[in-house]
């Protein structure tokens, strides 16, 4: 399985689905990322139809039906359908006022005009343009229509080069010795082509937005702004631009778009592009589809009023859990049922109710998890990944649950992208949790620390607490609560040679990565690992391990398997296995970048296999179907 492989499930096997009457969940392609294209009246809705493209997985333009709206105002929409289009993302499509569809896209240098033939669901191209010079690479594109065309707005680089070399080598540093962010800080302003003039800059600066603006929307927030601007950004902040002009451009300086507090919204995840809708906004990134109300308020900065972002629909949806979910099961809500705890990469935890059975389990849409009573939600922040500034908007969190200081209610402990390690105690009842603030795990009086992106395992051993997380060293390693707060050291695991675990494929972004459960697997009464991967992990070391390089170098994360064969006191493991399908195919459900993976009594005939791909969904697969084999 090298680049290019696919994803392998068992034959049969399907997305956990949502259980809420209609199947509505939060609106996600298979996808990393989205990016809004546009809205048109295509079936002759109330409200127009939306037109998505995703990109960190399979490219293609959907088109979502509108059905209905959300008691909340969100739009709600069919299955998506798929478009035919020789150009994916960052293009921008409208309607005009006689009903026609138009998309335009940038090619290398040309601009592209397609027309969308609604019989066939196709764009086809009916005319090439020759970008102006000063438009060279732009990173995206927004349409302002002016009554004979459209004036054209360009997102372009100031030419900054962020750090230079590679995060995958031991020499490469994001943060000099002082812990400030090296390289230079890379931004995004606007060039404006209007439909009779030359194509300029029309933002005050070359400075407006850090790192990328993932979108440019023209909006029509009532009189007087009838032909503003929005974007998006790279940390999240939406971006607004007052323009003054009835045709071309007249822009006022940005300001940052506001919520109803009066202080500047900041979208959930990272990357988020932005495309109006009626009544408001829709802005998507890393992660599922959001709306933003317009109040019709504008706050003291001259900046529109937006309420908060609640989540775009879709019937019949898969269950969705966030990009790289890293999932763990337990009663939450203690009605005797195995619920879904997940942690994402943009920092949330989420809780999936099991309204069905253990043996046949249905699933509501995720909630947030809170604590001191706000939502969890972790990220790197300025300095928190190994990986530099950039990365300041993503989680990775990891979470895991057990009754930690025996109080019989469940604490949540969790791992995520800066390497640390975190409890938060549960202050409630089995059924009604409510978890206090996070708390540092601390060892020896140092704040308990590993590589990044990693699940801790957690299992209650005779009358102790275990923990086991991929410490310093890239070795499991074993600790032993001592109180709410303090852990012991208890060594490194190793394997029957006596040899210790090694996790990364390689140091930097190729460490980590590594979701460990402990589970009974295969009912000798001694815990396994059950372990969810990257590619680039390689366990038990970078020379022979799983699932790189002894599947291939460009393989997918693969769940693995690592047989206890000590005691629950004196543990020492086989090799890692990958699971395998009847077919005798490695199971791989997708994305390269962390895989998650735990076992599970879920399901008839337990223990078994809940995985996930990067996607944000889950598979529920009956251990008895797989085969353990090398």
């Amino acid at each position: 399985m090298l680049e290019g492989a696919e994803p392998h499930l068992p034959p049969g096997t399907k997305a956990l689905p949502s259980a809420a009457p209609k199947g509505p969940g939060p609106l996600a392609l298979v996808n990393l990322n989205h990016h809004v294209l546009g809205h048109a009246h295509v079936f002759g809705g109330k409200q127009p139809d939306l037109f998505v493209a995703g990109f960190g997985g399979p490219q293609a333009v959907h088109l979502f039906k509108w059905v209905d709206t959300a008691a909340d105002g969100a739009p709600v929409f069919a299955q998506p359908v798929e478009v035919k289009c020789a150009f994916k993302d960052q293009g921008c499509i409208v309607e005009r006022g006689d009903g026609s569809i138009v998309g335009l896209w940038t090619d290398k240098s040309e601009l592209v005009t397609l027309q969308f033939e609604r019989d066939a669901m196709e764009f086809r191209e009916v005319k090439r343009e020759k970008l102006p010079a000063s438009v060279k690479s732009p990173g995206s594109l927004g349409l302002l229509a002016n009554g004979e065309g459209f004036d054209i707005a360009f997102e372009m680089s100031n030419g900054g080069k962020g750090t230079e070399g590679s995060p995958n080598t031991e020499e490469w540093r994001p943060f000099n010795s002082s812990g400030i962010a090296v390289g230079e800080l890379r931004y995004r302003y606007l060039i404006g082509w209007p439909s009779k003039g030359e194509a300029k800059p029309i933002t005050a600066t070359k400075n407006e937005v850090f790192f990328s603006m993932h979108g440019i929307t023209g909006i029509n927030l009532g009189p007087g702004h009838e032909r503003d601007l929005i974007t998006g950004s790279r940390q999240g902040n939406l971006i607004f631009y007052r323009n003054q002009a009835a045709r071309g451009f007249d822009l006022e300086a940005k300001r940052l778009v506001a919520g109803e507090d009066g202080n500047a919204l900041r979208h959930p995840s990272i990357n988020p592009s932005v495309a109006a809708y009626p009544g408001g906004l829709i802005a998507c990134g890393e992660g599922s589809l959001y709306f933003y109300r317009f109040t019709g308020q504008w706050a003291k900065t001259g900046a529109p009023v937006f309420a908060q972002p609640v989540s775009v629909l879709q019937e019949h949806a898969d269950l969705y859990a966030g990009t790289l979910p890293s999932p763990t099961t337990v009663d939450w809500n203690g009605d005797g049922k195995l619920d879904i705890l997940a942690g994402n990469s943009e920092g949330f935890v989420l809780f999936f109710e099991n309204i069905g059975s253990n043996d046949e389990p249905r699933f509501l849409p995720a909630t947030r998890v809170q604590a001191a009573g706000r939502d969890i939600q972790v990220q790197a922040g300025y300095s928190g990944s190994l990986q530099g500034l950039p990365e300041a908007r993503w989680g990775y969190l990891s979470p895991n649950a057990i009754d930690w200081n025996g109080d019989g209610t469940l604490d949540l402990v969790t791992g995520d992208i800066t390497g640390d390690y975190h409890i938060y105690l549960n202050r409630g009842t089995k059924t009604q949790p409510q978890l206090d603030a996070a708390h540092p795990l601390y060892c020896d009086g140092i704040d308990l620390h590993g590589m990044w992106r990693c699940r801790p395992a957690l299992a209650k051993i005779g009358d102790r607490i275990a923990l086991v997380i991929v410490d310093g060293d890239d070795h499991f390693h074993l600790y032993w609560r001592i109180d709410d707060y303090n852990v012991a050291d208890g060594g490194a695991l190793t394997l029957d040679d006596g040899k210790p675990i090694g996790t990364s494929g390689g140091p930097g972004g190729m460490s980590g990565r590594c979701k460990l459960d402990l589970i009974d697997w295969n009912g000798d009464g001694a815990l396994d690992f059950v372990i969810g991967t990257g590619r680039v992990v390689s366990i038990p070391d970078r020379d022979t391990g799983l699932p790189m390089p002894t599947i291939g170098k460009k393989t997918l994360g693969t769940p693995l398997l690592m047989l206890n064969t000590g005691s629950n006191e004196r543990m020492k493991f086989a090799r890692p296995v990958p699971f395998r399908d009847a077919e005798n195919r490695i199971i791989q459900p997708g994305g390269a970048h962390e895989t998650g993976a735990v076992g599970t009594m879920l399901g008839k005939d337990g223990p078994n296999l809940l995985i996930c791909n990067e996607a944000g969904r889950m598979f529920l697969i009956p251990g008895k179907s797989l085969r353990i084999a090398p």
